[in-house]
């Protein structure tokens, strides 16, 4: 410091540290700092702030160079004018030297880097820099600092001081051209935290925006900053920065959407994350694009075009909101419609009216808005009037669009209503009746089969189905479809359940609709089943039709469907009357109840009709009681195991193992599985009916595993000891797949099964070992039937615990691999493809056994189904057997069936490629 007016030596202080600290009580002695400048003085040998000598000090230093400044009265033997000069030419020499200074200091210890940069930072807000210095402060940064490996407040500091440079020394900068560019992506490179990334990204849009020279890094600094898209950030709890997420969002869509340039490699990326699973990838990805169309121009679109129509009408149709949905509806519908009337041609009505389903779709989407706000009832009757006109076109492909448009149409609220617009939906009904089985137009005879034609028709009536008034005019036509027994074949019978199926699955949203089909569908099914027993034993040839496998297939979902949504009143009301039906032969509840001879249902050919029975009673909630239900358990126990028809027993077996299922838990219970139990051990130990008294063990099993019952421990146990039966082995490794599989009739959630969680889980851990267990005691002829037990329980399991438990069963897949069982092949495969793509790490301890396998295996039958491609992990020590894998895989490309050759091009492809750059 100066005392009484003489010069001292320069003192070395942080000028940080004196600017904050430098302070007076009182207007008179606060320091002086001219605005933007930084430089802060202080009066010299004097308490006075209006005279005497001042010094100026360049804060943001270690070193410090005192200026003596004289008052205002001159002293110092200078005048004003001359003062000024000097003085400013003094700050131009004291500020070079510290620039000049801290640029060595950057090359010092690691330690001194932070202290350095807040000097450079306090001098980059200097106004008196000398051209040229504040290009050489971000060189020396470029150069010698590693700004990532900082703190995150000192690569804050770097940032700031590009900031103000950029801001006061614009010209020098674009002066650097590219250079500068490259050096701000090197800072950049690898920036994780939000604080830092917020600055970041505006310098990049500013440097983007202001017109600096990108050079051939234009991609580079593409990448530095797309690498954060999607924005995936959550605040952290009492953030004192209050950054949120929607912060980053929109500073960085600012910069992907800030020039032209970066099209070519944003616009990919965009579609890429818009056919993402992540709704919030496919809703920052669609604000961009919508925030690049407005910069970039038809040249940067046009290539990407199709990609992005293809990517945005998916997501039209899939994600859109109900105002925006409404909006396009209501302008587009009316100009669709007006071109479907002016083109005359099928081909052309046809793309027009799949652009019309794809607006019915939305509408269905939006079904539950209000729909008086519905964009198509202002278009009801001319809408109506082109689906009806596509249903009479002579072009198939047309006609199966309106069907499916109509399908959708009959399902959007407001269009069924009584008075005025039930109107359509009656017209839909009644323009689609006349297109029954028997009514063929002869234009489409001799050019397609009647079956087709009367499944489309088919279809048509059950896809309009949706009100009740509607369900109360199609189904007697479906039913009296069902009736012309003698003017069918089974498959149009099995196209007639499936279509009342349909119906009867949209009728589960309305009671009302529900309860009208049940007691209208499942009476008449029974009487005509029941009917067609009593005529198979006269061998009518309509009694045989009816009581087909295939044919009573296609009713059971029917009856399902028909029955699991009824009330408990209603389904009490119900089972009241089928129970006896099966029990006593009690007909007179049927529709037609003048039947030649009493029903004998558990006697040959009426035992087949347990299956309906099996859908009705298995359907009910549990809350319903069932009649006479211990006796009915014991009717069905007795058949299933006595039983000589396959089909009637494996049915029998079903129902009784889906009401045991549902039985509550007591000594009731007990004793009826202990009676089961009894029966079929004796039916297990010799005679012809073992295969049935191994399916109804299997389904006991299954109804047991489901409710986590004590006993089914004892049954899982029975069945691994029949694994090694050289006779039922076979059968019982089959079954672990229906112990481990939802069985689409019977014991699952939709017929209100009692179905625990995790239940293979359980089953797994507890079988799984003594499984493995017992592989190795079994006799050479047996070994398979473990092995695909084994696989079967697998490749049930959730995908993240099957990842999990893989490798300690990974020697024995292995082996399962040379199986000459094509079901233990496939299933081994199916196993073990996760454990390639999520576990390559241990899988490649086994790379030469795989391979060698693997090639085993593209000439074997199972290739029909199995993918040949021998490693489709591309794991690193696969290099090796990259010839061998390539000479093998030629064979296949002229194996017979079309699919091997496909899978064999795309596999041998993948394997040219290995090692390849990039791979």
């Amino acid at each position: 410091m100066y005392k009484g007016g003489s010069h001292s030596e320069p003192c070395c202080v942080k000028g940080v540290t004196v600017s904050k600290a430098l302070s007076c009580q009182g207007s008179e002695c606060s320091p002086a700092a001219a605005e933007g400048t930084g430089a802060v003085s202080w009066p010299l040998g004097s308490a006075s702030c209006r005279s005497g000598p001042r010094v100026l000090w360049a804060p943001g230093s270690w070193l410090c160079c005192p200026v003596q400044v004289p008052g205002p009265s001159g002293r110092c033997g200078l005048s004003p004018q001359s003062w000024g000069s000097n003085m400013l030419d003094v700050c131009f020499r004291a500020v070079t030297h510290l620039v000049l200074f801290y640029e060595n200091r950057l090359k010092d210890h690691h330690l001194v880097i932070p202290a350095v940069l807040q000097g450079l930072h306090a001098l980059s807000m200097c106004e008196v820099l000398a051209p040229g210095l504040a290009v050489s402060v971000l060189k020396a940064i470029f150069q010698e600092v590693h700004v990532q490996s900082l703190p995150q407040l000192d690569r804050h500091t770097v940032y700031s001081i590009i900031t103000n440079v950029m801001r006061t020394r614009e010209e020098e900068l674009k002066g650097l051209g590219a250079d500068f560019t490259f050096g701000f992506i090197q800072v950049m490179d690898g920036e994780k935290d939000p604080r830092n990334l917020l600055v970041a990204f505006q310098i990049v849009r500013d440097l983007i925006l202001e017109g600096y020279v990108l050079g051939p890094f234009v991609e580079e600094l593409f990448e530095v900053t797309s690498c954060y898209f999607p924005i995936d950030f959550t605040p952290p709890p009492n953030d004192p920065h209050c950054i949120q997420r929607e912060d980053l969002i929109v500073s960085l869509r600012a910069v992907l959407a800030s020039t032209p340039q970066f099209a070519e490699f944003l616009l990919p990326l965009l579609i890429e994350k818009m056919d993402s699973e992540m709704q919030s990838a496919k809703l920052d990805s669609l604000q961009t694009l919508s925030a690049c169309c407005t910069i970039y121009g038809q040249k940067e679109l046009q290539e990407f075009l199709p990609s992005l129509w293809s990517s945005l009408r998916r997501e039209a149709a899939a994600g859109a909101s109900f105002r925006a949905g409404h909006r396009i509806t209501s302008s587009v519908v009316p100009l669709l419609l007006e071109q479907y009337n002016q083109h005359l041609q099928s081909s052309q009505r046809r793309t027009i009216l799949e652009m019309l389903l794809g607006f019915l779709e939305l509408q269905q989407k939006w079904g539950h808005e209000d729909e008086e706000e519905s964009a198509l009832l202002c278009s009801q009757a001319p809408l109506c009037s082109v689906l009806f006109s596509a249903l009479t076109d002579p072009s198939v492909q047309l006609q199966l669009v309106g069907i499916r448009a109509l399908t959708v149409l009959g399902t959007l609220p407001g269009w069924c209503l009584p008075g005025g617009r039930g109107e359509a939906g009656a017209g839909s009904s009644g323009g689609l009746s006349g297109y029954g089985p028997v009514s063929v137009p002869c234009r489409e005879e001799g050019r397609r089969s009647t079956h087709s034609l009367r499944a489309r028709c088919l279809q048509a009536l059950a896809a309009v189905s949706t009100h009740p008034g509607i369900v109360q005019e199609t189904v007697p036509v479906l039913l009296q479809c069902l009736r012309q027994v003698p003017k069918a074949g089974a498959c149009d019978v099995v196209a007639v359940c499936q279509s009342l199926q349909r119906v009867a699955v949209q009728c589960q949203r309305d009671a009302e609709s529900c309860w009208y089909y049940h007691q209208t569908v499942v009476p008449c099914l029974l009487a005509v089943a029941v009917q067609a027993a009593m005529q198979e034993n006269a061998h009518s040839p309509v009694g045989k039709l009816l009581l087909e496998e295939e044919v009573l297939t296609a009713m059971v979902p029917v009856v399902s469907a028909a029955s699991a949504h009824l009330c408990p009143e209603l389904a009490a009301q119900s089972v009241s009357q089928v129970v006896p039906l099966f029990l006593d032969g009690e007909v007179s509840f049927l529709p037609q109840d003048s039947f030649p001879c009493p029903f004998q249902p558990f006697q040959v050919s009426g035992g087949r009709l347990v299956a309906l029975l099996m859908a009705f009673v298995c359907s009910l909630p549990r809350n319903v009681p069932i009649p006479q239900q211990d006796r009915l358990l014991q009717e069905l126990l007795a058949l299933s195991c006595s039983c000589d028809c396959p089909f009637t027993a494996t049915a029998a077996a079903k129902c009784f193992a889906g009401l045991v299922n549902k039985y509550p838990p007591g000594q009731q219970l007990d004793q009826l599985l202990e009676t089961a139990v009894n029966r079929m051990e004796a039916g297990l130990a010799e005679g012809p009916l073992r295969t049935q008294a191994l399916a109804l063990l299997l389904w006991v099993t299954k109804a047991l595993v489901l409710r986590y019952h004590p006993l089914s421990s004892r049954l899982t146990d029975k069945l691994l000891g029949l694994l090694g039966d050289p006779e039922l082995g076979p059968a019982v490794a089959d079954g672990f797949s229906l112990l481990m599989a939802d069985s689409p009739d019977v014991l699952h959630k939709g017929c209100h099964a009692d179905v625990r969680i995790m239940f293979r889980q359980r089953f797994f851990t507890d079988n799984v070992p003594k499984l493995v267990q017992g592989f190795h005691a079994a006799g050479p002829g047996v070994k398979a039937n473990y092995l695909k037990g084994l696989s079967h329980v697998l490749n049930h399991l959730p995908r993240p615990v099957l990842v999990t438990e893989l490798p300690t069963l990974l020697s024995l897949l292995l082996e399962a691999l040379s199986c000459p069982d094509r079901v233990v092949q496939l299933s081994t495969l199916s196993c073990l493809q996760p454990l390639l793509l999520e576990a390559p790490h241990v899988m490649s301890l086994h790379v030469d056994t795989l391979v060698t396998k693997f090639l085993g295996l593209t000439s074997s039958p199972a290739m029909v189904r199995a993918p040949p491609a021998p490693f489709p992990a591309p794991l690193p020590p696969l290099l090796p057997y990259k010839p061998r894998v390539i000479r093998a895989l030629a064979k296949p490309l002229d194996d017979m069936k079309r699919l091997v050759r496909k899978e064999a091009v795309v596999a041998r492809g993948e394997w040219f490629l290995l090692g390849s750059p990039g791979r």
